[in-house]
């Protein structure tokens, strides 16, 4: 799982490039000192991947909590179902203003942090706006939230979210040493590849789930299931 988790988190960053990009490219760098330059890079990358990695560990306890690792064929089949819904609705414009309004409110106080710590130049600030950012709405974290679910293991969702975030890293570092060298045009058509992302990330979990025998794709159902004990 964690080669998927790798995969998402490098295709995906396509759509990072769009969405966190312009976040990015602000980060308050002191560039007459390249080496801390760098310093405060990492620090960045690596407040996003921090911020993953709790979220994985959170999901973690709530499929743990719900005794997910029990039915974990059954339940990878139902995430998938679920990310292609999410990704068809997205790609027909199909949206829930009941529940997306209230939850997307529920940020404004994580986007005025994110404001101020952007004024400073610190190490510090640095890795706090990457931690920051990691908890900002995206369909693209959300799709691997929902795949770490499906693994039922506390540490097991915290590594997967963490590989994840690396994957997000090349991409995204690639243009935060460039600089806006994708026009805005082209960062939205990169937006749109989103849908069809979590679209095929969903059928490979649907195709998980159904245990087919087939290598890495479809493993059989013995490597499917998660046991607490050994079997006598």
């Amino acid at each position: 799982m964690l080669y998927l988790a790798f995969l998402l988190g490098l295709v995906g960053s396509l759509h990072c490039v769009g969405m966190c990009g312009p976040i990015a490219l602000l980060l308050p760098l002191q560039k007459k000192r390249k080496g801390f330059r760098w310093v405060q890079i990492g620090s960045y990358f690596l407040g996003k991947t921090l911020s993953y990695s709790a979220m994985g560990g959170l999901f973690g306890l709530l499929g743990e909590g719900l005794f997910i690792a029990h039915y974990q064929q059954e339940f990878s089949i139902f995430m998938g179902l679920l990310m292609i819904c999410m990704g068809a609705f997205s790609l027909l414009n199909i949206s829930i203003k009941l529940l997306s309004n209230p939850f997307l409110k529920g940020f404004s106080h994580l986007k005025n942090a994110l404001g101020k710590q952007l004024s400073k130049k610190t190490l510090s600030a640095c890795l706090s706006i990457g931690f920051l950012n990691g908890f900002l709405p995206c369909g693209l974290v959300y799709t691997a939230l929902f795949s770490a679910l499906a693994l039922a293991s506390v540490w097991g969702s915290i590594t997967y979210m963490f590989v994840f975030g690396i994957g997000t890293i090349p991409l995204m570092l690639l243009m935060l040493l460039l600089g806006n060298f994708i026009p805005i045009p082209i960062r939205r058509k990169l937006n749109q590849w989103l849908p069809i992302i979590i679209i095929l990330v969903g059928v490979l979990f649907v195709l998980r789930g159904l245990g087919l025998g087939i290598p890495y794709l479809s493993p059989a159902d013995t490597h499917l299931l998660l046991h607490s004990k050994a079997d006598c």
